[in-house]
């Protein structure tokens, strides 16, 4: 890596003098340390751009990366809560908004279908147990799995006089589903605390065939040319081919994965337990290149064109390059070709990042909401809920729908 420290020197040497040399930077919410010089090419905001958020991190391929823009701070440098809406419980499932709709899963077992614009419920849906997964929403149909390990497939317009949709159909499976839904070519791919992963037919429910792997599949996969990624808590990251219905690759990693792959020009990005963010070549499975950090990875990157976006159980935000630097001593494998910035000053990071223009969004174990300069990592502005926000953000129309464990769905918007 360029620059005066390598990523193993700046994770492992807390005490050298390569580190103390940014002692500076390291107090403040909103201050960050450039490791090198550059800083990544951003787009520019386009206000103009509308959306819809139609599953977790915005597509199938969990990039997190969407056209438009986010809200700008007030003169205050605030934005403000445009409604919150209650549920019965925490809300870790992430928001799709489609056709001016918020629909999200929460802890009290229910789906909701709530007013984007004014926050009232439009209906809700209650399963058995409590909903972490986030919702997708594709053609007309929310697709969502539930702890009482269901895969629901329920009408986006319910036409019931109460207010409560009947489901088009419902997948029973051995475990809780925990996980979100990837739905590609009128497939649904879904993961289940049973150890296997699904591929059920959107259209009525039939299990089409079903992979096991050595754990728990307790994060969404990604599905992308044919080929799906997911990721187990035996610690291996399965390349698995849609036609053959047959492993492609498997990648082992030293602890559970609890991070879902996201999938980027013909590379695999993927977090895991043992401290590292891996990328895959997305063909073969070679690691392209690895980061260490100093806590677990259970968030997702978010991936442009030009950095990869990832927060962790270090109580930081990182940017990093795609591309591969050399190659390191030894048969380690090489680093990122940069190391863009750091955000420091939140707790440990279950979010998963999105990045919507020229800015990044991230929710925080402390409760708060952040917008990050994509950048530079300096804060644009943050908004503190009731308790921590695990789920992603969807950003659609100037507005962040986010949820909280104060069990709160929040839309924030330009003060």
């Amino acid at each position: 890596m360029n620059g005066p420290c390598d990523r193993r020197t700046f994770v492992t040497s807390a005490a050298t003098g390569c580190l103390l040399g940014l002692a500076g930077c390291l107090s403040g919410s909103s201050e960050k340390v450039s490791v090198d010089d550059a800083t990544p090419d951003v787009p520019s905001p386009d206000p103009d751009a509308s959306v819809s958020w139609e599953t977790f991190q915005y597509d199938a391929a969990n990039t997190g990366v969407a056209p438009g823009a986010g809200p700008a701070p007030g003169s205050s440098g605030e934005v403000v809560s445009r409604w919150e809406f209650e549920t019965g419980g925490g809300v870790y499932s992430s928001p799709a908004v489609v056709d001016g709709t918020v629909y999200v899963g929460s802890d009290d077992g229910s789906l909701y279908a709530i007013s984007a614009s004014s926050g009232t419920e439009r209906w809700s849906f209650e399963t058995g147990d409590s909903i972490t997964s986030s919702p997708a929403v594709v053609d007309g149909t929310v697709y969502v799995g539930s702890g009482d390990g269901g895969v629901y497939a329920i009408p986006a317009e319910s036409d019931a006089s109460n207010g409560t949709p009947t489901p088009k159909w419902r997948v029973e499976t051995d475990g809780a589903v925990a996980g979100s839904p990837a739905v590609v070519d009128g497939v649904v791919y879904v993961g289940s605390n049973d150890d296997y992963l699904y591929a059920i037919s959107a259209a009525d429910g039939e299990i089409l065939w079903r992979f096991e792997t050595g754990g728990s599949v307790m994060r969404a996969p990604a599905a992308v040319d044919g080929t799906v990624y997911v990721a187990s808590t035996d610690g291996s990251l399965y390349a698995i081919d849609t036609g053959s219905e047959t492993e492609r690759w498997q990648l082992e990693t030293d602890d559970r994965i609890q991070s879902r792959p996201t999938v980027a020009d013909g590379v695999v990005y993927v977090g895991s337990n043992d401290n590292t963010i891996y990328a895959v070549e997305a063909d073969s499975g070679e690691i392209h290149w690895t980061f260490q950090i100093e806590g677990s990875v259970t968030a997702s990157p978010a991936v442009t064109d030009h950095a990869v976006y990832v927060g962790g159980f270090d109580n930081r935000v990182h940017a990093l390059s795609p591309a591969a630097g050399s190659e390191s001593a030894g048969d380690q494998p090489a680093d990122p070709a940069s190391y863009f910035w750091t955000h420091r000053g939140l707790n440990a990071v279950r979010s998963s990042p999105v990045v919507v223009g020229d800015a990044l969004y991230v929710g925080n174990e402390d409760g708060t909401v952040t917008s990050l300069s994509a950048e530079t990592g300096e804060e644009n502005w943050q908004f503190t809920t009731g308790r921590w926000v695990a789920g992603s953000p969807a950003v659609v129309d100037g507005v962040v729908y986010v949820g909280s464990g104060d069990g709160s769905v929040y839309a924030l918007e330009e003060a």
